[in-house]
């Protein structure tokens, strides 16, 4: 057969990577975001998608750009309606503000249209912290109820804890962990926290030893 150069041509034309497509501000602000922090506002994103009537609907395919004032305005009045908390309000204008900023950024949107999206502001005020100082027998006892657990779910429940509690890492920062982030000779675990910025954890001997227990029997 004989050769076709234009055949070579074709193959090596498909073969080329595809860019991103720049009419899809929400992946390109999904994609700056560090992972645990890309999880959160997708789904930020999708509940502001279904309050706005677009529960059917693919946020991915969504034209996000298309969006007015008036649709910010109407999500927070939602949020307030439903008695969402002053921060919880501010994550979702802050999702919509950074999806608006990336259309701005590939002339999706004017800069006109962008300061109105960002002029809105998100419900005031504070709420008290629901969190509460955890007592070290609470700990412990929260270890006895996983030992007591004849289940695989008690060692790994226990694991969960220890880790948590013993390093003092946040839940968004153990969503993403990977053996290949542990260190069992240093007893210590490679996180990304806030800002995508690696940390290192530590963790006492205990914590770990209900770690290597999981993971022996699993």
């Amino acid at each position: 057969m004989p050769h076709d150069p234009h055949t070579d041509k074709d193959a090596r034309v498909v073969s080329q990577p595809s860019l991103p497509d720049v009419n899809k501000p929400l992946r390109l602000y999904l994609d700056r975001l560090a992972p645990s922090s890309r999880l959160t506002m997708t789904y930020v994103l999708q509940d502001a998608a279904d309050r706005l009537g677009m529960a059917d609907v693919d946020i991915h395919d969504i034209l996000w750009h298309t969006l007015q004032p008036g649709h910010v305005t109407a999500l927070v009045a939602t949020l307030r309606q439903d008695d969402y908390a002053p921060n919880t309000t501010s994550l979702y204008v802050n999702a919509i503000r950074g999806v608006m900023n990336e259309a701005w950024r590939h002339d999706l949107i004017s800069h006109d249209q962008l300061l109105k999206i960002r002029s809105i502001k998100p419900v005031s005020g504070t709420r008290l912290v629901k969190g509460r100082n955890i007592r070290r027998t609470l700990i412990r006892e929260l270890m006895e109820a996983c030992a007591a657990d004849p289940r695989p779910q008690g060692r790994r429940d226990a694991a969960i804890i220890a880790i948590l509690y013993g390093s003092g890492m946040r839940k968004s920062e153990s969503v993403n962990l990977d053996l290949s982030q542990i260190d069992f000779a240093e007893r210590s675990l490679r996180v990304l926290g806030k800002g995508n910025k690696q940390l290192i954890k530590y963790a006492p001997e205990w914590a770990f030893k209900a770690l290597t227990d999981w993971l022996e029997f699993r």
